[in-house]
């Protein structure tokens, strides 16, 4: 039998923090850029956007958390298959007579063969100096922009220049008390608490008074 306070609970109007009312809190709200708005997808997770819209979540390498992409093979045709062995033959052939696997610059970089006489002990070790090929750098170079990332490109290219704030008619008037009656002293200034009732510091008062020296031609 459920209790009265457990009645009570139930018929109450406050809501109690489950998961599914946290997951929505979750929900990512994107404001800061007009054009990543628009093409939001608010059913997708924060990475499956990004990649939707050509963009990274993060600069580095992935540390978990993405999907797989599956991929489907079909199964070759006899004939592709002989063709592929003899390309693979001649390939090989062709490499048999320049490769020479001892080559430092035939091995990577960071790793070494060990030469061996006839017993297997080693008389040599000759370190590789060839650099790893950073294909998957190249395939992301190569893939075509997506319309976001030009429009992105476009909007930061077009970016306005901030214009200079004016300073109003009543901090010019205040300035203006203020030299007539300390001139360039802002040491002054600073303890003249009728004046400078905000106690602004003399390094304060001597950028706003270089923009109002500007301004009135002084």
């Amino acid at each position: 039998m459920v209790s009265v306070r457990k009645r009570k609970m139930a018929r109450s109007s406050v809501g109690k923090a489950t998961r599914r009312h946290k997951d929505k809190q979750r929900k990512v709200n994107i404001a800061s850029n007009p054009i990543i708005a628009a093409n939001w997808d608010k059913n997708l997770t924060l990475s499956q956007n990004y990649a939707k819209l050509g963009l990274k979540v993060r600069l580095g390498k992935d540390t978990g958390g993405v999907e797989k992409k599956i991929e489907i093979f079909k199964p070759k045709v006899d004939e592709e298959l002989f063709e592929i062995e003899n390309e693979n033959d001649r390939e090989e052939d062709e490499q048999d007579s320049d490769f020479d696997p001892y080559d430092p610059e035939n091995i990577l970089e960071g790793t070494a063969k060990l030469v061996r006489d006839d017993e297997g002990n080693v008389i040599k070790v000759i370190y590789g100096t060839k650099k790893p090929s950073n294909s998957n750098d190249s395939e992301e170079s190569e893939k075509p922009k997506s319309e976001v990332i030009k429009q992105l490109e476009a909007m930061a290219a077009n970016k306005k220049v901030g214009r200079e704030r004016k300073q109003s008619d009543r901090e010019v008037e205040w300035l203006k008390s203020l030299y007539e009656k300390y001139g360039d002293d802002y040491e002054k200034m600073k303890w003249d608490k009728k004046l400078n009732p905000m106690q602004h510091s003399p390094g304060e008062l001597k950028k706003r008074f270089i923009k109002w020296k500007k301004q009135q031609g002084i």
